[in-house]
């Protein structure tokens, strides 16, 4: 089962990319800077590589943790007498609100800032943005999953249907796509906008150290975490440093560089 949700997921991945490439190719929200293909090419680059590095933590830590809990009925949500669809919804909330956290530490910590820093050197938002994250983050994510698997002890099912929305939700709200206002008021109560996330992109402090929310912006406002950037703000993505946006080597090398 689980290599059937996982090569659903991938399909998913593909087929909203694409959709969402075209989209924002014809109803942008800001002009292009760099070259499309370009970015998509370079991007792309990196994606590959983080395929192929985070297949082996995949294998040897994230799917033997699903099988354990499942055999072993390990976890809270495994240790509380509801039915499925409520330990579905409960482990939807759960996962959701403990990405939050962990987007929100990779702000907060020096250490996991170096490595999700490469995410925000980009200097314009789309959708190939979404593919943009450093190796290292993703090893680092795949030891969190781990734990919050074997901590909550979500049905593998749920797991990977997270998995699958979280993948969705990134493509969108890192998309350069234009949505009306009132369409993004509206969608923004619940769910994360592209609009709302390019607040999370500038190189304000103010406005990027806020916005952590991956599916459900709930979490900000609980949190108090919600900042909305003016404007020409929104205009002026990435960070003070606008010399390693582009060049493997940077993106390789950045988190290991001590800053001056």
């Amino acid at each position: 089962m689980i290599e059937i949700l996982t090569n659903l997921k991938l399909i998913f991945f593909v087929m909203l990319f694409i959709i969402l490439f075209i989209f924002e190719s014809f109803y942008s929200e800001r002009e292009w800077i760099s070259k499309r293909f370009f970015r998509l090419f370079f991007h792309v680059k990196i994606a590959i590589i983080n395929t192929v590095i985070i297949r082996f933590p995949t294998i040897f830590l994230i799917i033997p943790s699903l099988m354990l809990i499942t055999e072993n009925q390990y976890g809270v949500l495994n240790n509380i007498d509801i039915s499925f669809a409520l330990k579905a919804v409960f482990g939807l909330l759960l996962l959701d609100l403990a990405y939050y956290f962990w987007h929100r530490l990779n702000h907060t910590n020096s250490f996991l800032w170096r490595f999700h820093s490469v995410h925000h050197l980009d200097t314009q938002l789309d959708v190939t943005t979404s593919l943009r994250f450093h190796f290292g983050e993703l090893l680092l994510s795949s030891l969190f999953k781990t734990i919050l698997i074997l901590f909550l002890g979500a049905p593998i099912s749920v797991f990977i249907f997270y998995e699958i929305l979280l993948s969705a939700c990134n493509q969108f709200h890192h998309s350069n796509i234009k949505l009306s206002d009132n369409l993004d008021q509206i969608l923004s109560k619940f769910i994360v906008t592209p609009k709302y996330h390019t607040n999370h992109h500038t190189v304000m402090k103010d406005s990027r150290n806020a916005n952590y929310s991956s599916i459900l912006t709930i979490w900000d406002s609980i949190f108090f975490t919600y900042k909305d950037a003016k404007i020409e703000d929104r205009q002026y993505l990435g960070l003070n440093d606008r010399s390693k946006e582009f060049g493997l080597i940077q993106y390789i090398k950045h988190p290991f560089i001590k800053e001056r």
